[in-house]
């Protein structure tokens, strides 16, 4: 019985292994985030977010990134999920001086194969906040 554990772990560590491996670097600007009082005064509340995606496989990505506020920046892990190309679902801590989660939906669109424009919506949990995003992706095979 061992054995075949570990012979399974084994083949499963080379599937991921070779499978096609892809790395995406992302950049997105909140252009609504319903805790804005006058949407005129975004710059008093920008958020910009920098993330570095690598695909497990196809359909799963675990991310890394920064989050810069007006007023502080956050280191943000997290994943993607994308249950049908190009619509994705993904799940993100904020961590920094004040802890929160975020859970989003997106629309990732090519424009080559490398780069690609992106739309999403982020809900944040603990400050109840809906924020909408754009953003650009260049993407690496």
């Amino acid at each position: 019985m061992k054995k075949l554990v570990l012979l399974t772990l084994f083949f499963t560590a080379l599937h991921l292994s070779v499978a096609q491996a892809q790395y995406l670097f992302t950049a997105q600007v909140d252009a609504y985030k319903t805790d804005n009082r006058n949407p005129f005064e975004f710059v008093d509340k920008a958020q910009l977010g920098l993330e570095f995606n690598y695909f497990l496989y196809d359909q799963l990505a675990v991310t890394t990134g920064v989050e810069v506020w007006t007023e502080s920046i956050r280191f943000v892990p997290g994943m993607r999920f994308y249950p049908i190309d190009p619509v994705f679902l993904r799940f993100r801590p904020l961590l920094g001086k004040n802890v929160d989660y975020a859970f989003g939906v997106g629309y990732a669109r090519k424009i080559t194969d490398n780069w690609r424009l992106e739309a999403m919506t982020d809900y944040y949990f603990e400050w109840s906040n809906l924020a909408v995003r754009f953003g650009v992706g260049y993407s690496l095979y």
